[in-house]
């Protein structure tokens, strides 16, 4: 068979929880979400060596390996929240509605990426080994399906001609814009007409690379950070404005005061084994900056960027999936 030339239509992308940073799942049969997209971007760290007697380089060097998978998808499960938050914990009862409680923790569990393509008689059959989440950002717009991009630092990898796999099967329903909401937790508002709503959660990774070996020994996760962009169609001063400024009259004297907590809510409407919904509660929100353009040509649309502080404790429960399937924190 001819080595061929072809399209994303010939590759697959699955993924597996490891129980041994930097060694392959045992299965790789989950799925981010649908529509999936990856780009992995290598780096070898090469050095040119100088010297006297040539005004040309004499060497070249690699130095420590760097990769990273920036992933795409839409919407439709909640178990890639195990790898960002660091825990999950399934609950009791006994369905066909089962729920997924994911929270902080202190360390976050590593992954196998299995990826490959179809090229004619060598093909491309790739894993990532010890990969995490840098960074996850969930994007959800008026006339769009929800959409996640995740950034991966990983440990290194494996390359093989054969064994080209398959791609697994998303069971789960694509969320759109038209499925979620965006609430107070405090009082239980809805929070107008959201025309935009943006969360991102960072895990602050550091490779740690030692003496011996090219590869990395570790990533570690150091401070957790969430950020929040927002736009909402302006109707009410006391919607956001006066929250952003901490008074009704104006910019508070002192330091304004945390928001509730802002809930957001991903749900297919679905019954029993049928059932698809997601929650995700933001805490202790900070707004740091409020823009109000007026146009005469536009609807008035107020857009809001800040943070949150995360549970107190540094530990807390932050999304909530509930499904038809029992489990979601069985290895892989």
């Amino acid at each position: 068979m001819a080595q061929n030339y072809t399209g994303g239509y010939g590759s697959y992308l699955d993924y597996g929880f490891e129980t041994t940073y930097g060694s392959s799942a045992s299965s790789k049969t989950r799925v981010f979400g649908s529509g999936q997209k990856i780009s992995v971007t290598r780096r070898n760290n090469m050095e040119k060596i100088y010297g006297v007697g040539s005004r040309n380089a004499q060497a070249n060097v690699a130095k420590k390996f760097e990769g990273t998978a920036s992933i795409d998808f839409n919407l439709t499960n909640a178990t890639w929240l195990r790898a960002l938050l660091g825990a999950v914990t399934d609950g009791g009862g006994a369905g066909p509605s089962y729920t997924h409680t994911y929270a902080e923790a202190n360390t976050i569990p590593s992954f196998t990426i299995a990826t490959g393509t179809e090229l004619g008689t060598n093909d491309e059959v790739t894993e990532l080994l010890g990969c995490v989440i840098g960074s996850a950002n969930i994007s959800a717009r008026v006339g769009e399906v929800v959409k996640v991009r995740l950034e991966c630092p990983y440990k290194t990898e494996t390359l093989a001609t054969s064994g080209i796999g398959s791609q697994s099967t998303e069971s789960y329903t694509t969320f759109t814009f038209a499925q979620g909401l965006v609430e107070w937790s405090a009082s239980g508002g809805t929070i107008g007409t959201v025309q935009s709503i943006e969360l991102t959660i960072g895990n602050d990774i550091e490779g740690l690379w030692g003496v011996g070996s090219r590869t990395k020994q570790k990533d570690v996760p150091k401070k957790r950070e969430y950020g929040i962009r927002m736009s909402v169609a302006f109707r009410d001063v006391t919607e956001l404005l006066t929250k952003f400024f901490g008074d009704t009259a104006g910019p508070a004297s002192g330091n304004p005061a945390s928001q509730a907590n802002i809930v957001l809510t991903f749900d297919t409407a679905g019954t029993g084994a049928s059932s698809d919904k997601i929650v995700v509660t933001i805490p202790s929100v900070y707004f740091d900056e409020d823009t109000l353009p007026k146009s005469v040509d536009e609807v008035l649309k107020e857009d809001v960027t800040g943070w949150a502080l995360g549970s107190s404790a540094g530990n807390g429960n932050v999304a909530v999936w509930t499904n038809g399937t029992p489990a979601d924190n069985a290895t892989p």
